[in-house]
């Protein structure tokens, strides 16, 4: 069984460098930033899209056409993370890989809740904290402030816009009862209005493990990416951003 186990787990590992692989060779075929595009293979012609609509970026049109349930991608500097993100209208991909086959590891994915067409105020993105090192096992390493110094940012991709995020708080939390009166980080989604807005950062800011010295001002799009921790009962580790560019 162990063996069956690590094969598995394994496999999955090789896949998502495989999907990584893939977008790093598409992003190499894009225009330098002297203008040159390199020679690409010939290929079917992508048809010309109105102005109107969004136009996929290259890197991962591929990839969203092995499985269309792909929202973006994640990758932050120094952790490991470099992976596909999933939306459905339910938690199919904590259990399940990109090939949507069973899966321990599962995918990174956008809370349910979430809105993403557009995206909303705060995005939520969960991962599994794998032993073996892979998903969102690395956010851990913010704990250290001295890492969030030398990594103070998170590239968060969508289809259709490269973004890069600007940590604003590191902190450990829980998943609470319904009946507890508490702060409930994950209950945030979108501002009613700047009292609502500011209310949310100054709670993160609270919690925070150290002080970033980065807060976020009122209609700024944030980022919430959660992972299981093991100081609590139904611990969490989460890391907020703020969008800077996209």
């Amino acid at each position: 069984m162990l063996m069956l186990h690590y094969g598995r787990v394994s496999r999955e590992e090789r896949e998502l460098k495989r999907l990584a692989a893939l977008v790093a060779d598409n992003t190499a075929l894009l225009p330098s930033p002297d203008g040159s595009t390199p020679e690409l293979p010939a290929a079917t012609p992508i048809p010309v899209q109105t102005p109107q609509e969004p136009v996929m970026l290259e890197q991962y049109r591929a990839l969203y056409e092995q499985n269309t349930d792909m929202a973006g991608w994640i990758r932050v500097d120094g952790t490991g993370i470099d992976y596909p993100v999933m939306y459905t209208a339910d938690d199919f991909y904590l259990s399940h890989g990109f090939d949507t086959a069973e899966s321990r590891s599962g995918v990174p994915f956008i809370d349910q809740r979430c809105a993403i067409v557009p995206f909303g105020t705060n995005t939520i993105i969960y991962g599994h904290h794998m032993k073996n090192g892979t998903m969102f096992a690395g956010l851990e390493r913010y704990e250290d402030e001295d890492f969030f110094e030398k990594h103070p940012t998170v590239r968060f991709d969508t289809l259709y816009e490269q973004r890069e995020y600007e940590i604003i708080a590191v902190f450990k939390s829980k998943v609470y009862r319904k009946s507890d009166m508490v702060f409930k980080h994950y209950n945030f989604l979108n501002a009613e209005d700047a009292a609502a807005y500011n209310e949310h950062i100054a709670n993160i800011k609270a919690l925070s493990l150290y002080d970033t010295g980065v807060t976020a001002a009122y209609r700024g799009e944030l980022i919430t990416l959660a992972t299981c921790a093991y100081h609590t009962e139904n611990g969490q580790f989460v890391v907020v951003a703020k969008m800077i560019s996209g």
